[in-house]
């Protein structure tokens, strides 16, 4: 790797020029000397244009129809430079001024690393920082198999071009989920690592996706990944493809909940337990935390966590 590596950031939108300055200016105000923007537009309607042109050569932009995200965001990859490449959507930011520098000294300090991804904290719309840093832990292809645990946070996600060359760029089949089946393949093939460094910040708005399209791609993406050849051990053991799978629906269910899906939450919970009877106490203890996570008063959660010696100290960090 050469001492500055081109880092190219895809940051694919449409109609979202409310939030896209501040993602590009979190991404124009990196402090590490050869960045990349490519900003792909889908054919925006609302003022895109006239945010993006207002950037001059400091950005690169095309704005074209395309067959939805997973394209875009190929196509900004494939027209693009770096030998280090990320996406961040037109409404998330990264942490200025470093988190690029930081993400770049990570490959240099581990050269086998093929993915690095850092910690993320949520902001709202209008951009205040509404949780604490939302600390992750390091990377496990078989936990994430067996239990859809993917864990990394796509914005605060880095990855070299030659490991994407290797497995393929992102599935446009994944409507939602796509950056999840993008780990899985890269985990069979490549190093995946993770930093403990705060990355990005994620932002919560009402056009999020809907949480049961979430649940339908996660049972979609368990299914393509158990269809590849020749997968190692553990993979190819029939008990585990069986907890897997099994796994796959509660996760799901989980989602159905979130999203208001009651009917659709029970149907999967049954399915999970029809496809591994044995895994039926995981399922009903993480169906029963979903329910009161959702369901409970926000003061009677404030007053459980007290109970439980559970504190939020602010973290001096969040300075979005």
């Amino acid at each position: 790797m050469s001492k500055h590596p081109i880092v190219s950031i895809v940051v694919p939108c449409l109609n979202r020029a409310q939030f896209l300055v501040p993602t590009i200016e979190s991404i124009v105000q990196q402090d590490y000397p050869n960045v990349e923007c490519v900003v792909v537009d889908g054919g925006s309607t609302d003022g895109t244009m006239d945010a993006l042109k207002g950037y001059g050569d400091r950005i690169r932009w095309v704005s074209e129809r395309d067959e939805g995200h997973a394209d875009a965001i190929n196509k900004g990859w494939k027209m693009s430079k770096g030998q280090i490449l990320a996406w961040l959507n037109a409404d998330d930011c990264y942490v200025v001024p470093d988190a690029v520098r930081r993400a770049v000294d990570f490959f240099k300090s581990h050269p086998e690393t093929d993915v690095v991804y850092g910690d993320h904290a949520l902001i709202s719309k209008d951009g205040k920082v509404i949780s604490d840093i939302i600390r992750h832990r390091e990377w496990d292809l078989v936990h994430a198999v067996q239990y859809c645990d993917h864990i990394i946070t796509q914005p605060a996600c880095f990855m070299k071009r030659s490991v994407l060359e290797k497995v393929g760029w992102l599935d446009p089949e994944f409507r939602n989920c796509k950056d999840h089946e993008l780990w899985l393949r890269i985990g069979l093939v490549g190093m995946i690592r993770y930093a403990p460094i705060l990355l990005a910040y994620e932002r919560i708005t009402p056009g999020l996706t809907q949480q049961a399209d979430v649940g339908t791609s996660i049972i979609s993406l368990t299914g393509k990944f158990f269809s590849q050849p020749e997968l190692p051990a553990p993979f190819r053991s029939t008990s585990f493809r069986r907890r897997a799978r099994s796994n796959a629906y509660q996760t799901a269910g989980d989602y159905a909940w979130r999203g208001g899906h009651r009917k659709l939450f029970f149907e999967y919970l049954r399915k999970a337990v029809a496809t591994d009877p044995l895994n039926g106490p995981y399922i009903a203890a993480k169906a029963l935390r979903t329910i009161l996570a959702i369901s409970l008063p926000v003061g009677l959660k404030r007053a459980l966590m007290r109970l439980m010696g559970i504190t939020r100290r602010p973290d001096p960090r969040l300075n979005p």
